[in-house]
């Protein structure tokens, strides 16, 4: 996988080049007499309640660090539901919550800081939400709680998570306290974690709230665009796309604007035969692999949002098995941190094929990979066999006369039979080549995957029991003419 010496990644997503010149290093923080009383407040609290000793440990853990930004999350999780026997570092990493918030936190200060040196509290301090909840701790000694750990603290900036009121005022005097409202990281990253957009609002206002600290306070033009998007219902739940969706969603999110899931093209339109919706299936296939083919060359017009939906949902839950998963994966993080914003900037249309070599990953980016030619005995003799056996069937019907229609019938059944076989020992031979391929090769990979769905899903046509009885001789011909030229053009790829 990419690293952050490659490109620059935030929760999961890839950030475009605009937002990654907002972050500004924080100037230096130091401890005071109100931080350690409020750690002695927060432990005297829990023992209390008879909070379990791990739990006090980590709250006080979270709300060790300096006082300048206080984030405030809502309740802790139950114990059920997460590991209080982890050290810190590993309860944090388990806690997808907690881990979002220390991702935020590194990206704004330009890993200046972290969780680890933030004071990080919760409104309902030991309060989990449970149906029965044995420590009877009052929502008020809560709220109470937190005033005074805020009053000790006296932070410069306050970026509340959650939306609940209090019942207890935060601070009395003439401190000054710069208070940014949000919404808490579990919505992004668990609730709507296929909807970036979540993560794109909470990396703005996590940089607003730092950028405070060096007097600056900048929202990005962005911003309200992608807050608007948030506040558009639906695509919250989970949805299983299917084998053909799935590749048509993806190339949407590429090639437009993102604004959400939308319709994807019928494959079973009404009438069609089974071969038809196997023929649409392999020519949608085949343009997902253009456009990933396309986006490999390209760095900086077509948008982060449509490229993180990609790497979030589009990609990352439809294609596991895919051989090309790990590359496509880092293909588009980093191509996703080489846009310039969020959208794109410029209309794409797809190339004809016979351009689409020109838009190669370039080697310096990606320093020691070595390209590597397509040098496989094995699939190059299954190929070979697969191209004899549709080249005699073809010239036997090209050559047919009349009295010799049951010979081309039987040979046709033959073909059929063998032909298949055949296309699916090669297909498992080229996974299992392109699986290692390197990033430098990816645009070459793609075009041979393509080329081998495209034999797969035609090896399937003529497979169909009847396929030779239903489908009239032209249409035959021109399967096993396409069948021959893609696996032509795969073991020249």
């Amino acid at each position: 996988m990419i690293d952050n010496h490659n490109c620059h990644i935030c929760l999961g997503i890839p950030i475009p080049l605009s937002v990654q010149a907002l972050p500004r290093t924080p100037p230096a923080s130091f401890h005071h007499l109100g931080d350690l009383s409020s750690l002695q407040t927060l432990k005297d609290f829990g023992e209390e309640f008879g909070v379990p000793r791990d739990e006090i440990d980590h709250a006080c853990n979270l709300a060790s660090g300096p006082a300048d930004v206080v984030v405030i999350l809502e309740r802790p999780k139950t114990r059920t539901s997460h590991e209080y026997g982890h050290l810190f570092p590993q309860f944090v990493r388990c806690c997808k919550t907690l881990w979002a918030v220390d991702e935020l936190i590194r990206l704004a200060t330009n890993s200046a800081r972290s969780i680890h040196t933030v004071t990080v509290l919760d409104a309902f301090s030991f309060k989990p939400k449970l149906p029965n909840d044995k420590r009877h701790i009052p929502d008020e000694r809560c709220h109470q709680l937190l005033a005074e750990i805020l009053r000790a603290k006296k932070p410069k900036v306050v970026i509340r998570c959650h939306r609940d009121e209090y019942r207890d005022p935060w601070m009395n005097g003439n401190h000054k306290t710069v208070l940014l409202q949000s919404f808490h990281p579990s919505v992004a990253v668990n609730n709507a974690d296929r909807r970036p957009e979540y993560r794109c609002l909470l990396i703005y206002h996590f940089i607003t709230a730092f950028a405070e600290l060096s007097g600056v306070s900048q929202l990005h033009k962005d911003a309200e665009e992608i807050r608007q998007l948030c506040t558009e219902k639906g695509k919250r739940d989970s949805q299983e796309l299917s084998s053909w969706d799935a590749p048509t969603y993806l190339t949407k999110a590429l090639k437009r604007r993102y604004g959400g899931l939308q319709g994807g093209y019928p494959v079973k339109l009404a009438g069609s035969s089974e071969y038809e919706v196997l023929r649409r299936e392999a020519k949608i296939l085949s343009k997902m692999y253009d456009w990933l083919e396309y986006l490999a060359g390209q760095s900086d017009t077509f948008g982060a949002l449509g490229i993180a939906e990609a790497v979030l949902f589009l990609w990352k839950e439809n294609f596991k098995r895919n051989p090309l998963y790990k590359q496509v994966t880092t293909l588009l993080l980093f191509r996703g941190s080489k846009q310039q914003g969020w959208f794109p900037t410029a209309n794409h249309k797809l190339p004809i094929t016979e351009e689409l070599s020109k838009f190669q990953i370039s080697s310096p980016n990606f320093p020691g990979w070595m390209t590597m030619g397509l040098h496989s005995p094995e699939i190059f003799e299954v190929n070979k066999r697969a191209v004899v056996c549709i080249s005699n069937a073809l010239a036997l019907e090209e050559g047919e006369e009349v009295g010799k229609t049951y010979l081309v019938h039987t040979y046709c059944l033959v073909a059929c039979d063998e032909v298949p076989d055949l296309i699916n020992t090669q297909n498992s031979l080229v996974d299992e080549y392109i699986r290692t391929s390197p990033l430098t090769q990816l645009s070459r990979a793609l075009k041979i995957k393509k080329l081998a769905t495209h034999c797969t899903l035609l090896a399937k046509i003529i497979k169909k029991e009847d396929y030779c009885l239903d489908e009239p001789e032209e249409k035959r011909h021109e399967d096993l003419t396409l069948l021959r030229v893609y696996l032509q053009q795969l073991i020249s790829a």
